[in-house]
């Protein structure tokens, strides 16, 4: 067993917020001399227990501080008590304002062709088809279809009712008050009578990662086809108890939390655009753990201090994918932490948001490099809903790419989505096969569809003739080694398109050709089973060089055209 006892002088982070940033009435002395760990002269003390049903959970016990040591003492001589910690305030990691730099604004103006319909889509940087600095989303996006509805869940605080993003649950757990409303605007919540500058970071968080596309709005969201649930955890001010974020967890992960309604199912990932300076906390920890043994995705924000994401939570936590930011042209943000808990980065800084009265405002942060991130990967599971958070982690740690400043320590570097989608198994390209009536054997119809020939043909592919035989023609793919084969094959759906694949069937393969005959049966027989088709010029014995980037491409039998001698 252990106690936690560590104090703490705020920050730079912490520095940004006002006094008053923490409660209202109630008003804070020096921020600069503030305790994160004391709030009004009282301290709240995460009690880890085992119960006599051998189930672990955490109570919250709030104590006045000069009495906090004396009430740890006294808890852990108690043999359920496995731990004790005191909670922290943690912050949404905002940096100094900065101004729009005109070099930026005339490289944003170049004329990318636009992809979505939203105003401010040609100032998005990261959507822009081939940067070598960012992430290239617009050429990600159109190797997606967003088949499966994703649930985002966001723990931050600052959230408006706003066309330009669509929330279908949430919850908020404000310094201790627990209600299902969240919105600034909601009567439990009320900002408006707290501040007259209320917080609006979880609005702008949630716009990039997944503001509503093709609105005549604002910007185009990072993915598409989601479902955003709010954990306001953070409140009117920007600030509020790490342990409240870490409920936020457990709780979008499907756990019931004391004085919420349980949310109706569980998200797919969780998006923490927060910080506090402290090591990570167990029960931090803990809620993280709970949600990826569910299979659910963590991302988080380094934090905006300039120095190693190792003192800061929950960046340092383990199981988390921990972002940096860097500037469009691909350096990094000078506000940005960094370190070996950094996982990857991507672009935080001049980042177009809707504000709240329908204006633009650009924002920077480690907090907007995050639910980039976030969008990134939603899109892929969208497709790839099968995707565990280890296989992510991995994937992840293969689709960086260098910064221009040959900055190290983050991570696999900038986030590029094309690489991601490849790990992810996405194909880049789909192929379409022909009639094996067409090309060169079209000179051959009649007799191919003679009822001689037909005869013949039922008897060798248990088809009802030549008209349902397709040819793939692996000319399209790359060229192929001495050990590779054409194959066409199926896996199931929303697993990774490689033939290789644990779930992969290979329906027919030849070595030494470049064109391969399949069936209309076994077309049916892959699409009755909701499996995908694909076509592969690899070694697929071993998969060694199999790859969506160069030889795996997507098989659309919905393409296919028939010649007239068969309708």
């Amino acid at each position: 067993m252990k106690t936690l006892k560590t104090h703490f002088a705020v920050s730079v982070l912490a520095a940004l917020f006002s006094a008053d940033s923490l409660a209202a009435p109630k008003m804070l002395a020096k921020p600069a001399n503030m305790n994160i760990q004391e709030v009004h002269g009282e301290v709240r003390l995460i009690v880890k227990r085992e119960f006599v049903n051998g189930e672990v959970g955490y109570e919250k016990i709030t104590v006045p501080a000069d009495e906090a040591d004396a009430r740890e003492a006294q808890l852990l001589q108690d043999p359920s008590v496995l731990l004790v910690e005191r909670d922290t305030i943690s912050f949404n990691p905002i940096p100094t304002s900065e101004p729009v730099s005109t070099a930026i604004q005339a490289v944003l103006n170049g004329g990318d062709p636009v992809e979505y319909s939203d105003p401010q889509y040609a100032n998005q940087r990261y959507f822009r088809a081939g940067e070598i600095y960012n992430t290239r989303l617009s050429e990600a996006h159109g190797r997606l279809r967003f088949t499966n509805k994703i649930r985002i869940g966001i723990a931050d605080g600052g959230f408006i009712q706003s066309p330009e993003v669509t929330f279908s649950e949430g919850s908020s757990l404000t310094l201790g008050s627990p209600s299902d409303q969240f919105y600034n605007s909601d009567p439990e919540i009320d900002c408006a009578s707290q501040t007259d500058n209320p917080n609006t970071h979880g609005h702008q968080v949630a716009q990039i990662a997944a503001a509503n596309s093709n609105n005549g709005l604002g910007i185009a969201g990072a993915t598409r086809n989601v479902e955003l649930v709010a954990g306001n955890s953070l409140g009117c001010y920007g600030s509020g108890f790490l342990s409240d974020a870490a409920d936020h967890v457990r709780w979008f992960a499907g756990a019931s939390v004391s004085g919420l309604t349980d949310i109706s199912e569980p998200v797919d990932i969780i998006n923490m655009s927060l910080s506090a300076p402290t090591s990570c906390p167990t029960y931090m920890q803990d809620a993280i753990n709970y949600a990826r043994a569910r299979s659910i995705i963590v991302v988080v924000a380094a934090g905006n201090d300039t120095t190693d994401t190792a003192n800061y939570a929950p960046a340092n936590c383990r199981g988390v994918i921990t972002v940096a930011a860097t500037r469009a042209e691909g350096d990094l943000a000078d506000y940005s932490n960094y370190g070996d808990a950094v996982s990857v980065s991507a672009q935080g800084s001049n980042m177009d948001v809707l504000t709240e009265d329908g204006g633009i405002s650009f924002v920077y942060g480690t907090s907007f490099a995050s639910p980039l991130v976030t969008g990134v990967i939603a899109a892929a599971l969208s497709e790839r809903p099968n995707l565990t958070p280890a296989e992510v982690d991995a994937i992840i740690a293969r689709s960086g790419k260098p910064l221009n400043d040959e900055v190290t320590g983050i991570g696999s570097g900038i986030l590029d989505s094309m690489l991601f989608m490849d790990g992810a198994g996405v194909p880049r390209e789909a192929v379409t096969a022909q009639s094996a009536l067409t090309g060169e054997r079209e000179q051959y119809q009649e007799a191919l569809t003679h009822p001689a020939a037909t005869a013949y043909l039922q008897a060798q592919t248990g088809t009802s003739g030549a008209c349902e035989l397709y040819q793939a023609d692996g000319r399209y793919l790359a060229n192929q080694g001495p050990e590779d084969s054409i194959a066409v094959f199926s896996v199931a759906a929303g697993e990774p398109l490689n033939p290789t694949d644990s779930t992969a069937m290979i329906i027919n393969s030849t070595t030494g050709a470049d064109k391969l005959i399949i069936t209309q049966a076994d077309i049916d027989a892959a699409m009755a089973s909701d499996r995908q088709i694909g076509v592969a010029n690899c070694n697929i014995a071993t998969g060694s060089n199999c790859s969506v980037k160069d030889n795996v491409k997507a098989f659309d039998p919905a393409e296919i055209s028939l010649p007239a001698i068969c309708t």
